[in-house]
């Protein structure tokens, strides 16, 4: 049972409560992580530890029946993410190892003669096309390591693909049912109302595509506008460049064909499991991928250093799988207490009137909130609110809600370095070349493109509230 505690000072007024100590621990937790003065895994992971010694002193959250705090937190996390990321990890390193990442950077290098703005356009094309297929950051994952390797041979600064591949994945994986987590969780929670065929993965093609065709070109003009002077810069060796052979950076091509064969049947996999309706999540099916591909690499060494797989174990973002824990556990705490709740919940106390505003404020407190938590456990608490308000008044329709949570958590992320968990792992694989990305930079690309793409979205939903994304 949760105890709501009470700090007194000697007049015995009550200064602060348990869930608003647990508030303040969640906040100057992001403030340090936004800060950057600390690594941001360290005070994530500080700030759960933080979380569970408090606690255990006050009693302040709710337990699951019959577990203790320890079991609670750790359901906080979404190892089904950890697994998914794990999974497509170990891909991209065993390609990374054959010498795939290379073939295309100096492939895309050519195709690009030597244009830093076709670069962009071509990689977050591609890595935009990759989101319509499987999740966000998985595209990522396969696709920032390339960048880093082109960047790094034409001698220009990595920051501005990086940034346009994260927000265009983002912006790209809003019409997509598997392009976003917060997708699938809509998805999954739409299928027990009755609306799976709705929100299918046709249905999110069919509600969202032409919105989100209209916010990536948006998007894409921004970024065209904002990086205009470093689509100036003059690419350092690139005559050289455009006279490499790309086949002779692959190390083992037997290897590599393999590898991606096995990506593809898992990709394949991924759509099978909404088609076929197979009983399998997505992230057993990465992580069986991944093994699969560990198998079919058949390391004959077996040194404990410098060995095969303790070359592809060096390449796995450990501190982001960490990162991506501890920030489940900090949000989870908060969510607990009750207080992403009571902000999901002022939304419609406010604006529940009116159906249309009801579905434009989702749009943009959701936007407003996954720009700062992770828009995974927003979702997960906004979802049961939307249900709950639907239940309670029968004239609500749930559907343009849910569609606006899509919109809102999807391009929400876009704003900020933890407001996706592509987002997350764009900063993490920066920090390999020479110059990571900062909060400061993304601030300034993401947070005027999460405005344009959400007045995009508000359009639309003013629009064809009643006609595209009604239920009835």
């Amino acid at each position: 049972m949760r105890k709501h505690i009470f700090r007194r000072n000697v007049a015995g007024r009550a200064m602060i409560t348990g869930p608003q100590t647990v508030l303040l621990i969640f906040i100057l937790s992001f403030v340090f992580i936004l800060s950057e003065s600390i690594h941001r895994t360290i005070v994530a992971w500080f700030g759960s530890v933080v979380m569970l010694t408090y606690g255990h002193s006050s009693g302040v959250f709710n337990l699951e029946h019959g577990h203790s705090l320890e079991h609670t937190m750790l359901g906080w996390i979404e190892f089904e993410v950890i697994g998914l990321l794990l999974g497509m990890m170990i891909f991209a390193a065993i390609l990374e190892l054959c010498g795939f990442f290379e073939y295309v950077a100096i492939k895309a290098s050519k195709m690009s003669g030597g244009d830093p703005w076709k670069l962009i356009v071509l990689l977050g094309t591609f890595t935009t096309l990759i989101s319509l297929v499987i999740d966000n950051v998985t595209a990522i994952i396969i696709i920032a390591p390339v960048t880093l390797k082109i960047c790094n041979r034409m001698e220009i600064s990595p920051v501005p693909p990086l940034l346009a591949e994260a927000i265009l994945s983002d912006t790209g994986g809003v019409a997509s049912m598997v392009g976003d987590p917060p997708n699938v969780m809509i998805a999954a929670e739409a299928s027990t109302l009755g609306l799976e065929s709705t929100f299918g993965f046709n249905g999110f093609l069919l509600k969202l595509g032409i919105l989100t065709l209209i916010s990536w070109i948006a998007t894409l003009s921004y970024l065209r506008w904002y990086y205009r002077d470093w689509t100036k810069s003059k690419p350092a060796n690139i005559e050289y460049l455009l006279e490499e052979d790309e086949w002779d950076a692959v190390e083992d091509k037997k290897l590599m064909f393999t590898t991606l064969i096995i990506l593809l049947l898992t990709v394949v996999m991924f759509s099978a499991k909404e088609f076929a309706g197979l009983a399998i999540e997505i992230h057993a099916i990465a992580l069986s991928g991944a093994g699969l591909a560990l198998v079919a690499a058949r390391p004959e060494d077996h040194e404990l250093r410098g060995g095969f797989m303790h070359r592809v174990t060096e390449k796995i973002e450990w501190a982001a799988l960490l990162f991506f824990a501890g920030l489940f556990i900090l949000v989870g705490a908060v969510g607990n207490v009750g207080y992403l709740s009571m902000l999901a919940n002022w939304i419609f106390v406010n604006f529940g009137a009116d159906q249309v505003m009801l579905a434009v404020a989702v749009v943009w407190v959701s936007a407003i909130a996954s720009a700062i938590v992770d828009n995974i456990p927003f979702t997960a608490a906004m979802i049961p609110v939307i249900i709950s308000i639907s239940e309670a008044n029968p004239e609500v329709d749930p559907a343009p809600l849910l569609w606006a949570l899509a919109m809102g958590a999807g391009f929400g992320g876009n704003a900020t370095p933890i407001g996706s968990s592509a987002n997350v792992m764009t900063v993490a694989i920066s920090e390999r070349g020479p110059r990571p990305i900062t909060t400061a930079e993304w601030l300034k690309v993401g947070f005027p493109v999460m405005i344009i793409t959400c007045v995009a979205a508000t359009v639309f939903i003013i629009l064809f509230h009643g006609i595209l994304y009604s239920s009835y």
